[in-house]
């Protein structure tokens, strides 16, 4: 009996079938018509009357446009600068000029495409206005300012500069901001306007040829002019002290302890790491050489007086 009501539950007849049909025809076709009619809407701005499907093809076209750029831009900075033998700085700045341009053209060619005349963004021009002197100058300044460091070209990437206390190497300069990697790994991220306004340090600037200063003492009553003459010689053999400009062995004074010099040379550092490097290599000399020669680096001294009333007993006992 069970077997009998379900077959009986089921439509078997051709015009059950058909009538299923005819609504699920209904039905895409009410779907196709609200879908024209979104798709015919439109709007007026102004004068300008504006279709929603003006604006789906303007936005597709952008967002083509926007991959199409970003790939054009990469190729070139990465692929054909590198084998005309333009430096990473220069071509990172290429790069990213590149892309803006690219954008741009994208976004005019969309819209005209699209049949979307330009005088319509003159009506949004206040309202823009606005809400850039109320909420975004920041970004509007960082923005201009990265667009003034791509082109000047102050810093670029690969750069080792020092700001606000924090040296490292620039790793990209951004439409908004900067990142530098800092000597421990940390990359700091540093607004465009903080670069272009604040004090910087570019130890690239002309080159990359920097000073440094190692301090040293020796004990007094060691023949200074030893002391000079095999600082001189430790900064000769060096292969990575550079001959010129000047390297120089100063006598800088009296201390409480130790006659005091300062090795003043050039350098040429790969990184901050290999600053530190080679202070350090010559430090290992330095410290090879005067053991060598018998010159005595002393540790600090001082004479201690005790003043007490009455005067303290000391009693000597000496064992033979």
């Amino acid at each position: 009996m069970m077997q009998e009501e379900l077959y009986q539950e089921v439509p078997t007849t051709a015009a059950d079938l058909q009538a299923g049909q005819e609504q699920s025809a209904d039905f895409l076709t009410q779907v196709v018509q609200k879908a024209d009619q979104v798709w015919q809407f439109s709007f007026s701005v102004g004068e300008t009357q504006i279709y929603v499907k003006q604006l789906v093809i303007a936005l597709l076209c952008f967002i083509l446009g926007l991959i199409v750029s970003k790939i054009i831009a990469y190729r070139v900075g990465n692929k054909v600068l590198p084998r005309l033998k333009v430096e990473s700085g220069p071509a990172s700045a290429i790069e990213t000029i590149l892309y803006y341009i690219l954008l741009i053209i994208t976004a005019v060619v969309a819209l005209q495409i699209a049949q979307v005349p330009l005088t319509v963004f003159t009506i949004f021009g206040g309202a823009l206005a606005l809400g850039i002197g109320f909420g975004s100058q920041n970004i509007v300044s960082n923005f201009i300012s990265g667009l003034i460091l791509l082109i000047e070209r102050p810093i670029q990437v690969d750069d080792f500069v020092t700001v606000g206390g924090e040296t490292g190497r620039v790793l990209k300069i951004g439409p908004r901001a900067s990142h530098i990697q800092r000597y421990d790994g940390v990359t700091v991220i540093v607004p465009n306007s903080q670069l272009l306004e604040g004090q910087v340090a570019n130890w690239n600037l002309p080159d990359r040829r920097i000073r440094s200063i190692i301090s040293v003492g020796v004990a007094y009553g060691t023949d200074v002019h030893l002391v000079k003459s095999t600082l001189e010689k430790l900064l000769g053999d060096h292969i990575r002290v550079l001959e010129h400009p000047d390297n120089r062995v100063l006598f800088m004074g009296f201390g409480d302890s130790s006659l005091d010099f300062e090795v003043h040379f050039w350098i040429s550092p790969r990184s901050v790491f290999d600053r530190r490097q080679i202070e350090s290599d010559l430090r290992f000399k330095i410290d090879e050489l005067f053991r060598e020669h018998k010159i005595t680096i002393p540790f600090p001294q001082r004479d201690i007086n005790f003043k007490t009333s009455p005067p303290v007993a000391v009693d000597v006992e000496i064992k033979s």
